[in-house]
């Protein structure tokens, strides 16, 4: 009876944990790294549905590059350290990931994450985060992000935390417009 009881409480543990999903599946990797199999470059210069990547550096900066650039990167720097690039993408798009700032990496933007947007939402969560700075897109079943109250020097670390929980920003020109979605849903 005494060794039952600790494995139960053993069990229980083990039931309770939550397991946090991958900011990646392996699906999406797999759906990325066929680019490399294409023959037809500008095809591989083509974006699968999503853009932008950010990478936490040693230097507690964040670098934001976009799925091309991160490939092109790929094919300069990395082809001949990593076997494919579905290894290298399993690599660099692990949220566990450091990236050596000594390393090279074509980028479109360097940052340190907004203090004040990082406390607000260390205080509300994800989800009343999710919802100060979104509102109902005129495209049913879309957000779009409430550019109004966002300060320029804001915008990045916002997107960086989007980002962290699998939501993707993309951009609508002629509309001037934000669409923010889950990243699920750019590779279906």
């Amino acid at each position: 009876m005494k060794k039952i009881i600790p494995l139960i409480i053993l069990f229980c543990l083990l039931i309770s944990c939550e397991r946090k999903e991958p900011n990646f599946s392996e699906e999406m990797i797999e759906k990325l790294a066929l680019r490399d199999n294409e023959k037809d470059e500008l095809y591989a210069f083509i974006p699968y549905g999503f853009s932008d990547v950010y990478l936490m550096t040693n230097h507690n900066d964040i670098f934001m590059t976009t799925e091309n650039f991160l490939y092109a990167s790929y094919k300069l720097y990395y082809s001949k350290s990593y076997k494919s690039y579905k290894i290298f993408l399993e690599t660099f798009l692990d949220e566990d990931f450091v990236f050596d700032e000594n390393s090279r990496l074509i980028i479109e933007k360097k940052f340190k994450l907004n203090k004040k947007i990082q406390k607000e939402y260390t205080q509300l969560g994800f989800e009343k985060f999710l919802k100060k700075y979104s509102k109902p897109s005129y495209n049913k079943g879309q957000f779009e992000l409430k550019k109004a109250i966002i300060e320029s020097e804001e915008y990045s670390t916002i997107s960086y935390l989007l980002y962290l929980n699998r939501y993707d920003i993309s951009f609508n020109d002629p509309q001037v417009r934000y669409y923010i979605r889950k990243r699920e849903d750019s590779f279906k």
